[in-house]
């Protein structure tokens, strides 16, 4: 069963990113929307990347990130649109919002 877990906030000021790493499962993914998207200058990030047996996805709102000023490296994530984050709630078991 997978599971889409979007991560709204930073984990500069939370730790909503650090329990959704601890529940990601084989070929979740998860979808950095609003302030969710400075996580991919946060150094939780690399604890995905260092071991990605489980094949997450990792994916980032376009608009989301640019409005912050971050620019998506396609090596770390794939920018995506919101048309796309709609898709994939309808293609996922699951869905899991981290506010």
């Amino acid at each position: 069963m997978t599971t889409l877990h979007i991560v709204r906030q930073s984990a500069f000021t939370t730790n909503d990113f650090y329990q959704c790493l601890q529940l990601l499962g084989n070929n979740d993914c998860v979808v950095f929307t609003d302030d969710g998207c400075y996580n991919l200058q946060h150094h939780l990030i690399d604890t995905i990347h260092s071991d990605n047996s489980k094949n997450i996805q990792l994916m980032a709102l376009s608009s989301h990130a640019k409005a912050r000023a971050i620019t998506i490296s396609p090596e770390l994530c794939t920018e995506i649109e919101m048309s796309a984050l709609v898709s994939l709630t309808f293609n996922n078991d699951r869905v899991i919002t981290w506010q």
